[in-house]
């Protein structure tokens, strides 16, 4: 174990500095500025913001400053937001998305798990075709008109909870479920994919035989070994749901992380595109860690550092 999450803090962080330095190299690629746009801002004021915020200095300068504060977890002033760091404008945003993340993606693992058992041990039958059925349209339709037609049923018709708005318990529930549906329907095909592969094998066979059926055989000797290919999705599913989505954060008017990495993006706001990058990335990389570590509680077999001899 120690050995495995050696490798894994080193591995950690030789991504993150490959992913630092490609998305510092290639924002400064695209041609402009942050003011480029603003051409009501006289000349010399420009000049004095470039040189205040040091875009003035080579980019060997700006790429190793950078770095230390990436290493000091400072991601610097937002050259947009004024007054903000883009610190305080992650940890604004982050609670959150990281909100109606964790509502989404178990709304998603729980109807997904069921959807697929049932259309597993139903296979080709009318429970089977309706979970497909269910799982396609997921797949199929877009989030935000998922998210339009919750709004017009359940906020609109039926006025059972607010939108647009943000500030209860209620004002989450519309979002998870939309930011929730794809990843739902994902996990429903894999799961049911993968328990009809595993049903079909000797030792599945052979538990039935000796007269293993029911929840027993569900769940002590089928979804031990069928839940490792939906475990491995779950780490990147859930990091870009805990991130945030921005097409559900503006539709639901939520002041999400979604929301300042785009406005970054199209302010060219370097530190905040750098940070919500850095950001996003670490807690990718946490979650696929975390997938690892789940692979040898779901099966023992399973061992993070093979043994040697």
């Amino acid at each position: 174990m120690r050995q495995f999450i050696t490798r894994r803090i080193i591995s950690v962080i030789l991504t993150l500095f490959v992913i630092i330095s490609l998305t510092f190299l290639l924002m400064y690629a695209i041609p402009g500025d942050p003011f480029t746009s603003e051409n009501r801002i006289p000349e010399q004021v420009v000049e004095n913001l470039k040189e205040h915020y040091g875009l003035n200095d080579p980019l060997f300068i700006q790429y190793f400053k950078y770095l230390k504060g990436a290493l000091l977890m400072d991601f610097g002033p937002s050259i947009k937001w004024d007054n903000q760091t883009v610190n305080q404008l992650i940890a604004n945003g982050f609670p959150v998305s990281a909100m109606i993340g964790i509502q989404a993606i178990l709304i998603a693992a729980f109807f997904g798990i069921v959807l697929g058992i049932l259309a597993a041990f139903r296979h080709n039958s009318a429970i089977d075709y309706f979970s497909m059925i269910i799982a396609i349209l997921g797949l199929s339709v877009p989030s935000f008109i998922f998210a339009t037609i919750l709004i017009n049923f359940f906020a609109i018709k039926l006025q059972w909870f607010p939108v647009a708005t943000w500030g209860t318990w209620k004002h989450s529930v519309l979002p998870s479920i939309a930011l929730a549906v794809t990843p739902m329907a994902y996990i429903a095909r894999l799961t049911r994919s993968s328990i009809l592969e595993v049903l079909s094998m000797d030792y599945i066979q052979t538990a039935i035989a000796k007269g293993v059926t029911g929840f027993r055989l569900i769940f002590r000797h089928v979804l031990r070994n069928a839940m490792i290919p939906v475990v491995t999705i779950l780490g990147p599913i859930t990091a870009t749901v805990l991130t945030g989505s921005f097409v559900i954060e503006q539709i639901f008017g939520i002041p999400g992380l979604g929301k300042y990495f785009v406005e970054g993006i199209t302010d060219r706001d370097y530190p905040l595109i750098l940070g919500t990058t850095v950001f996003y990335s670490a807690i990718l990389i946490f979650f696929i860690i975390l997938v690892d570590l789940a692979y040898v509680l779901i099966d023992p077999r399973i061992k993070l550092i093979k043994r040697r001899g």
